[in-house]
């Protein structure tokens, strides 16, 4: 498995039709929706905790211009695939995303406006290199905007 997985969603909201920007998208693929935008485009680095975010329930071409996914409200425990290997020792701590499917483990506890995921376990064997945790999930607006 790559990427990120609902493992328990306590609302069951079901799947639904997202518009997306003009690229492939993998299925367990984490989408997030911009200040301003009407796409949904693959999360990144760069992704803010403040952003509305998805999941891509599947794969489709560059030539798509809707998706199958699930929106979060941050009340999901997800599977995620990590950087680095598995570590208990980070559980609570907070961290940005390497790229859509990826989240960066790095072991210290992110503090910026980035944060994407919240480590509150891991998956299977260190090596596995997947976590158990949270999405953080925004409204969409950035609460330090002018």
């Amino acid at each position: 498995m790559a990427g990120f997985e609902i493992i328990k969603d306590i609302s069951d909201k079901g799947t639904k039709l997202l518009p997306i920007a003009s690229q492939a998208y993998v299925v367990n693929d984490l989408l997030t929706l911009a200040v301003g935008s009407t796409t949904w485009t693959p999360a990144a680095s760069t992704t803010g905790y403040f952003l509305r975010k998805a999941i891509a329930m599947e794969t489709v071409a560059s030539t798509a211009t809707s998706i199958l996914a699930v929106e979060l409200d941050g009340t999901e425990t997800v599977r995620a695939e990590s950087a680095n290997n598995g570590n208990t020792s980070h559980n609570g701590d907070r961290m940005v995303l390497t790229d859509a499917n990826t989240v960066n483990n790095t072991g210290t506890d992110d503090t910026g406006e980035n944060v994407a995921f919240i480590q509150e376990g891991i998956a299977g064997a260190t090596t596995d290199k997947r976590l158990i945790g949270r999405v953080v999930v925004g409204p969409g607006v950035n609460p330090d905007a002018a």
